[in-house]
């Protein structure tokens, strides 16, 4: 576990004692989570939209992360992709909603990816770990943000209240030249690492 990991466990631990008597004193912001954004949901693609509207930039993520070491953020992408290009640093674990496969798809001329069982199953079990409820926040994301939108969307079906998607993913959308470097949280200079632990790796449950 990484020193940044560690803190944010304390510190996550540490705010679940205070926050009964804090919201005695004032009253949260009105974002779910006390998350705060910018995006218009009416700008969302379809393939990115969840029924609860809740969306974050890249920049947003990190900051709400900064700011609420209560917030988990999962990263739903295959456990190859994280390892070949990376993942965003703080990422509580990489629950995949898809694996590929070796099985080449003629028409888009990319590996066939399969659906992860267990996906719901998994989250559920994470949070169960940090101790946290359906309603508390999770944000997920993946390679530009339709992936995690049906993830969102899946969670949002199993009871989860807070569910926020970053819609910009890690490697973000792609330019004119087909490159993904318009936006996402790597193109944002955010903290990233190529680095897995036994706490934030896959660790799939049997079938």
């Amino acid at each position: 576990m990484s020193v940044i990991q560690k803190l944010r466990l304390n510190l996550r631990h540490a705010a679940k004692l205070l926050l009964p008597v804090v919201m005695l004193s004032f009253a949260l912001p009105a974002a779910a989570g006390g998350i705060k954004t910018d995006i218009d949901p009416a700008s969302v693609s379809e393939s990115r939209t969840t029924s609860l509207g809740l969306y974050v930039s890249a920049k947003e993520a990190h900051q709400a992360l900064l700011d609420n070491p209560d917030i988990l953020l999962v990263d739903v992408r295959d456990p190859v992709e994280l390892g070949f290009i990376g993942h965003p640093d703080g990422m509580d674990q990489n629950i995949p909603i898809m694996l590929a496969t070796y099985q080449l798809n003629p028409d888009s001329g990319s590996y066939t990816m399969v659906a992860n069982p267990n996906f719901v199953a998994e989250v559920d079990a994470l949070f169960a770990r940090e101790g946290l409820s359906k309603s508390d926040p999770i944000i997920v994301s993946c390679r530009s943000g339709p992936r995690s939108g049906v993830a969102a969307r899946m969670l949002i079906e199993a009871g989860y209240s807070n569910v926020w998607n970053q819609i910009e993913g890690f490697e973000g959308s792609t330019n004119d030249a087909g490159i993904r470097a318009k936006n996402g949280w790597r193109n944002a200079g955010l903290p990233w690492s190529y680095k897995l632990t036994p706490q934030t790796a896959w660790a799939p449950l049997s079938q």
